[in-house]
């Protein structure tokens, strides 16, 4: 295993720490906020340390582009799922933001099995624009953490990407369905 994927399995390991400093913030407890917000960061820069380390030194392996999704996708739901559940912020984001970035996974994961199982083979392949709405997720959490008013116009834009590349997840991966390849 490479030093990028030990990288990626300490973002899994600071998830729950990230997600019980959350859902323990309530008003006038501001250093639960506080660690909550540190650990994402943490965690969060754990995610483009990862990718840089595995590209510099060319140790790319299939359990790294398998397990960097994935803990990103933990990461992000576990901080948009509990914040539904913590009423002390500022800003919280509808709960139609949320459900747009719980069911734009829950595609793409049913996509990737529905591919699987049809070809025996799949591999998972981020683009660009699912590179920039984790990114935009990401800042997204950081500002609601950090209880900022560009909040809000955050979770709009964000909500806007998840949408445009869950799409273009569902027409690539029509589209190998269709050639018969992943």
């Amino acid at each position: 295993m490479s030093l990028a994927n030990y990288i990626t399995l300490a973002r899994v390991c600071l998830i729950p720490f990230f997600f019980t400093s959350l859902m323990s913030y309530q008003s006038g407890q501001e250093h639960h906020r506080l660690m909550a917000l540190f650990f994402f960061i943490v965690a969060s820069l754990t995610d483009a340390l990862d990718g840089w380390l595995a590209r510099v030194t060319k140790t790319r392996t299939k359990l790294g582009k398998f397990l960097d999704p994935l803990a990103d996708k933990l990461l992000l739901l576990s901080g948009f799922i509990g914040l539904l559940f913590v009423p002390a912020f500022l800003y919280r984001p509808p709960l139609w933001v949320t459900v747009t970035i719980v069911f734009r996974d829950i595609v793409i994961i049913t996509g990737l099995v529905i591919l699987f199982l049809m070809t025996g083979n799949v591999r998972v392949q981020p683009n660009l624009l699912g590179k920039i709405t984790t990114v935009f997720q990401m800042g997204t959490l950081i500002a609601i953490l950090l209880e900022h008013p560009v909040s809000v116009p955050l979770w709009i834009a964000t909500a806007l990407l998840t949408i445009a590349s869950g799409l273009t997840y569902v027409f690539r991966d029509l589209k190998l369905l269709k050639n018969g390849s992943p």
